[in-house]
């Protein structure tokens, strides 16, 4: 199977294992052992999932390598070293991923619509709005020294944005945008229009 994988792409290489659940044993430091085999002479990196199903237990990623123990090390005698693992994630995992977690902690969850997840993001870039508004507000105000470093940070990230708005871009994506809606809408009712025709074309 990685042979036939590897042909495809042959850029990915074998970095470890991974797995669900925090239970660590015997059969982990087994599999480890063989990991670590297929990756030399780098370490094998273990990710274990948990999907926070057990009681008590709540949903996360973590990362680790194994290390031998003992004068004369055996494959089943190894100990789990946790390293840092961060989650990376697309924008369009975040529906996906958000539904996950709130499933933990809801008796009951639906999927999330477009509209929802719209109204999220733009609750979530309002509260950093007000943020960066009353950090900036305080600075003038003389009631908090100002960061170099937060001030270049916010000159490179708005930057860019208010000059588009000043420029009229906001207004031409706008159009654009309303544009594609209207002709998803168009292309919709064609398609409705064409079905129901067929089905009295066939009648």
């Amino acid at each position: 199977m990685y042979d036939l994988h590897h042909k495809v792409n042959p850029k990915e290489v074998i970095v470890g294992w991974y797995s669900t659940g925090s239970n660590l044993n015997t059969y982990s430091a087994l599999i480890q052992n063989f990991y670590s085999q297929e990756t030399a002479p780098h370490q094998a990196i273990h990710l274990a999932l948990n999907t926070g199903a057990e009681e008590g237990q709540q949903a996360g990623v973590k990362a680790y390598v194994g290390s031998p123990v003992g004068v004369a090390p055996k494959p089943e005698n190894c100990v789990f070293v946790p390293i840092p693992c961060e989650l990376r994630f697309s924008d369009v995992e975040r529906s996906g991923l958000d539904l996950l977690a709130s499933s933990s902690s809801a008796a009951s969850a639906h999927p999330t619509t477009d509209i929802e997840i719209l109204e999220r993001s733009l609750q979530s870039v309002s509260a950093m709005l007000e943020r960066v508004l009353s950090y900036v507000q305080s600075v003038l105000s003389g009631e908090v020294k100002g960061d170099p470093a937060v001030g270049r940070y916010l000159m490179d990230a708005l930057g860019p944005s208010t000059e588009d708005l000043e420029r009229g871009g906001f207004n031409s994506s706008l159009q654009d945008t309303l544009m594609v809606s209207y002709l998803a809408n168009l292309v919709r009712s064609q398609a409705e229009v064409s079905s129901r025709l067929a089905l009295v074309t066939a009648s």
